[in-house]
């Protein structure tokens, strides 16, 4: 089955462009709570996807990067884990009412914000999260 819906994308600009679309059509006419609910929710489709063991297929099990943890929230915030390569593992983080935020250094205004250093294990990079957060890293 894997091998027909690949084969009906021109390429990955071509696969992006047609999950964008989908996005919008999910979304149209949504305002406050219901857009917000329907964006966590395509979110965790894509999450689903990703982790599934079929879209992994081609890696082998040596090379295959575990699951990320689950999310873990922290006072008004959603902390995320990722290995990003052997015992590096970075969070990312994002606010739970979707709104975006604003991150002290580089002065900006973001969906999400990613930990700037590595960590060790996963838990690690949930700890070094919350710190960001305690200091004032994110509002």
């Amino acid at each position: 089955m894997l091998d027909r819906i690949e084969g009906s994308f021109a390429g990955d600009h071509d696969a992006k462009t047609k999950i964008g679309a989908a996005v919008k059509y999910l979304l149209r006419d949504l305002r406050g709570s219901a857009h917000d609910d329907a964006v966590r929710e395509i979110i965790d489709i894509v999450q689903g996807v990703a982790n599934e063991p079929s879209s992994r297929q081609d890696v082998p099990d040596s090379a295959a990067t575990p699951a990320p943890m689950g999310s873990v929230s922290y006072k008004s915030y959603v902390i995320d884990a990722f290995r990003r390569d052997t015992d590096r593992w970075r969070s990312t983080i994002r606010r739970q009412d979707g709104k975006k935020i604003r991150i002290a250094s580089p002065p900006a205004v973001v969906d999400h914000a990613t930990t700037g250093s590595d960590a060790l294990t996963a838990e690690k990079a949930v700890e070094f999260a919350k710190r960001t957060i305690d200091a004032g890293g994110v509002m």
